[in-house]
C-alpha cells in the first residue's frame, strides 16, 4: 500500500503493512502488558517508519487517560534529581510515555498547582518527592491518581513509596569516620521536617552514641548551597573546629567544598570529608571526594517501571521483571576515596 504525503496513516495501515490484527498493533502502541516485546519493537518501528501520529483525544478517552507521566521535585540543579529525570523519561518514552517535570522548590502551594495541571490534562501517574507540608487539596488529588513518593515518604499521602535507607547510609559514613580515630566529627544536614532529613540524621546520631561521643556539631536545613557554605565556615572557623565533617546533601556538599576553599583548607588535609550523592565531579575534587553514592540508575528504574505497573493495573511482582524487586529501602554505597584519611596520632 502507497501512502502520499497528505494521507494519514492509521492504526489499520500499520496493521496491513505488518500482517497484524487491528487489535493486536493498537494493544502494542498503548503497551499492553499482554503483547510480547519483539511485537511491540515492530510495530513501534512500523509506526515511526510510516509517519503515524496517534490521536491523542481518541487515546485518553479510550484509556481514560493521556500518556503523560508527571515528575515532580524539589530542586533540578541537585545531581541526583537531574540524573533521575534522565533515567525515568528515557524509559518513559521507551514505553510510549512523555515525560513532565514539575519543580517546586518546596513550596506546597506550587506542588498543589502542578498537581492540578496534572490531573486536568489526565496524566496516567505522577512521581512526586511531598513537600513537608503538603496542601489538604493535594491530598485529595492523590486520592484518585496513580502515585509514587520518591526519596521521601509523607505519611498523609495516598501514594507508596521509594526510597533509600537513608540512616543506614549516613551511620556508615560516620562509622567510617570513627574508624579512622575522628572524634570531632560535625553533620550537616538537610531539614528535619522531611523524612529523609530525619533518617539521615537519626543514622548520625546511632554511629556517634554507639562509640560513645557527642553528638552536638549538628546543623540541619534547606538543601540549598549558601546555608551549607555559611554553617561549615563558621564551624570551621571556630576556636574548636571538627576534624571530619559527614554532609548529608548533594546540593549541601557543593556549599561545604565552597565554604572550605573560602578559607583556603583542603581535604583532608586540614578536614576530613564525607558528601552525599556521586555525579562525575566528585572523583575530580584532590584525590576524589568520599561519598555516600545513592543507587540512582535502580531506584530511578524501578520507580517508573512500578508506576507503570499500577497503571496497567500489574502487581509490584510485574513492575520488577526488568530490575529487582522492591526491597524495604534502596540501599546506597560508600565510595572511598581520598577526601578523608585517619586522624593524626
Amino acid at each position: 500500500m502507497t501512502l502520499n504525503a497528505r494521507s494519514t496513516v492509521t492504526i489499520k495501515d500499520i496493521a496491513q503493512a505488518l500482517g497484524l490484527s487491528h487489535a493486536t498493533v493498537s494493544r502494542a502502541l498503548a503497551d499492553h502488558p499482554k503483547i510480547s516485546a519483539a511485537t511491540k519493537a515492530k510495530v513501534r518501528e512500523a509506526a515511526g517508519t510510516m509517519g503515524y501520529v496517534p490521536n491523542g483525544t481518541a487515546q485518553t478517552m479510550r484509556a481514560g487517560h493521556s500518556r503523560l507521566i508527571g515528575l515532580m521535585v524539589p530542586d533540578i540543579q541537585n545531581d541526583f534529581y537531574a540524573a533521575t529525570a534522565k533515567i525515568v523519561a528515557d524509559a518513559a518514552a521507551a514505553r510510549g510515555f512523555q515525560l513532565a517535570l514539575s519543580i517546586t522548590e518546596d513550596n506546597p502551594e506550587r506542588e498543589l498547582n502542578d498537581l492540578r495541571a496534572f490531573v486536568v490534562a489526565r496524566a496516567a501517574g505522577v512521581i512526586l518527592t511531598p513537600t513537608p507540608l503538603p496542601r489538604p487539596q493535594t491530598v485529595d488529588l492523590l486520592q484518585n491518581v496513580h502515585a509514587i513518593q520518591f526519596i521521601r515518604q509523607h505519611t498523609g499521602l495516598p501514594a507508596e513509596a521509594v526510597a533509600i535507607d537513608e540512616q543506614a547510609a549516613i551511620r556508615a559514613a560516620t562509622e567510617h569516620l570513627i574508624h579512622y580515630g575522628h572524634r570531632r566529627i560535625a553533620y550537616v544536614g538537610t531539614r528535619s521536617d522531611i523524612s529523609c532529613g530525619q533518617e539521615r540524621l537519626a543514622g548520625f546520631c546511632d554511629a556517634m552514641q554507639a562509640a560513645g561521643l557527642p553528638a552536638d556539631l549538628i546543623a540541619a536545613g534547606p538543601p540549598r548551597l549558601e546555608f551549607a557554605q555559611r554553617i561549615v565556615h563558621g564551624m570551621m572557623s571556630a576556636a574548636s573546629p571538627p576534624s571530619a565533617l559527614v554532609v548529608g546533601s548533594s546540593r549541601l556538599t557543593a556549599g561545604a567544598l565552597k565554604a572550605l576553599r573560602s578559607l583556603r583548607l583542603t581535604c583532608p588535609e586540614d578536614v576530613s570529608v564525607v558528601g552525599y550523592g556521586d555525579p562525575d565531579w566528585f572523583e575530580l575534587v584532590g584525590e576524589g571526594l568520599t561519598t555516600i553514592a545513592p543507587p540512582v540508575q535502580s531506584l530511578g528504574t524501578y520507580t517508573i517501571n512500578l508506576l507503570l505497573a499500577r497503571i496497567h493495573g500489574e502487581s509490584a511482582s510485574a513492575a520488577a521483571q526488568n530490575g529487582p524487586a522492591l526491597p524495604a529501602r534502596f540501599a546506597a554505597t560508600l565510595a572511598i576515596r581520598g577526601s578523608t584519611r585517619p586522624y593524626p596520632a
